[in-house]
């Protein structure tokens, strides 16, 4: 694994595959009862934005005990957490598969980074917390890797 792309600090940002938004049939109910399964004391609230519109904010414990930021969207479908790196959001995305993604149904990942550049969605497959971590450095160091190559 690449260290720089291990190490980086960024915005992971999960959804269904495109073309299906409403792929996970999620909810802010149905997330937050999700998310107080796993943590009792989870931090959530609801607010309203006029870019964002209707966003659920939450707060999270990190696979390294650090507690992290997140929001979810429900039109469309999806949830993005702050500030992590590829194993913190491996964990995450290991927790979304088993709790929130519903059997049949994608998870498709990018970060900020990758979003700003409009570069594509990378499938995350099921799998082990490792495989997900790999994946995810795997697509942190591509995104890193272009946007050096398009400043130069």
């Amino acid at each position: 694994m690449d260290d720089d792309a291990a190490e980086f600090r960024t915005m992971f940002i999960f959804s269904p595959p495109e073309g299906a938004p409403q792929g996970w049939g999620l909810t802010f109910p149905s997330f937050t009862d999700a998310l107080r399964t796993k943590e009792p004391g989870a931090v959530m609230e609801t607010w309203s934005g006029q870019y964002t519109g209707e966003t659920l904010s939450f707060q999270f414990g990190t696979s390294v005990g650090d507690t992290a930021e997140g929001m979810v969207g429900v039109e469309p479908n999806g949830v993005a957490i702050e500030d992590c790196t590829a194993a913190e959001a491996a964990d995450f995305a290991a927790w979304l598969q088993q709790a929130i993604v519903p059997a049949g149904s994608g998870l498709m990942v990018n970060i900020r980074e990758g979003v700003e550049w409009e570069l594509p969605l990378v499938e995350l497959r099921s799998g082990t917390v490792n495989e997900l971590e790999e994946c995810l450095v795997g697509h942190v160091d591509r995104v890193l890797r272009y946007e050096e190559e398009q400043l130069g």
